[in-house]
């Protein structure tokens, strides 16, 4: 995916371009953020996202991170709507300060709540914004947000349909250049052998978590080892004990 940003009012010039990327959250933000990142060599990047989430761990060692509050939304009005409404009013304000000091020229954001304010502060500010929408049904921000930004890149054709207000391009999803080459299995799993991968999601899924301890002696037996990445949330998590079964909370190198 190549993506061109400029500042509305200027022509292009040979000073690299200074991006902040806002991604939060879960690996699906974070990970074709970080991958579109890594080959935008031609940028001086820094990042924004919120405290206490995977991008302290993920990303604060690639990029200079700047985290900031903020709430998700909720579909209908009810009583955490203006406490909702002032704290994103007090992060856009955070987001256009953070624009205007570090002399940023464009955004990049993946969705998510930080995409809010992300997206608001830098129009304000007549910045460019580039919007990548991994998912066939895009979330509810980039749904009520897209309009706003300068080009919106889609994962899935079907994504379109979801955006009509929204300037569309299909892009397919960015993947990092790992991917593109053959890795070493850094995990203590014999060579040849047939190895099952389960993952619900960076923050796991407790009912997958489920179906795999049923499942697990049958894959056993037919000589699987099984690398089950269980997220945070399952208190039994640490039930299955077997030879054949590695399980960790998650990992950062898939």
């Amino acid at each position: 995916m190549e993506l061109v940003l400029v500042k509305e009012t200027n022509t292009l010039t040979k000073a690299p371009l200074r991006l902040l990327v806002a991604a939060s959250g879960t690996g699906g933000h974070l990970f074709p953020a970080i991958a579109t990142a890594g080959q935008l060599n031609d940028c001086q990047i820094e990042w924004l996202g919120v405290p206490d989430r995977m991008e302290t761990q993920l990303v604060s060692s690639l990029y200079p991170l700047h985290t900031i509050a903020v709430e998700g939304f909720q579909e209908r009005l009810g009583l955490g709507t203006v406490r909702i409404l002032g704290g994103l009013a007090g992060s856009i304000l955070q987001v256009r300060k953070l624009l205007k000091a570090g002399n940023f020229q464009g955004v990049f954001t993946t969705g998510g709540y930080i995409a809010a304010p992300a997206i608001l502060a830098a129009r304000s500010l007549g910045l460019p914004v580039i919007l990548h929408e991994s998912n066939a049904i895009p979330g509810k921000v980039t749904r009520w947000f897209s309009p706003l930004c300068t080009a919106v890149a889609i994962g899935f054709e079907a994504a379109a349909q979801h955006l009509p207000r929204a300037k569309t391009v299909v892009a397919g999803t960015p993947v990092r250049s790992q991917f593109l080459t053959r890795q070493p299995l850094n995990l203590p799993i014999p060579d040849s052998v047939p190895v099952i991968l389960v993952m619900g999601g960076s923050q796991g899924a407790v009912a997958v978590n489920q179906l795999v301890r049923q499942c697990a002696p049958a894959w056993f037996d037919a000589g699987a080892w099984v690398v089950h990445l269980t997220g945070n949330n399952d208190p039994d998590a640490e039930s299955l004990k077997h030879e054949q079964y590695l399980s960790m909370p998650f990992y950062d190198n898939v």
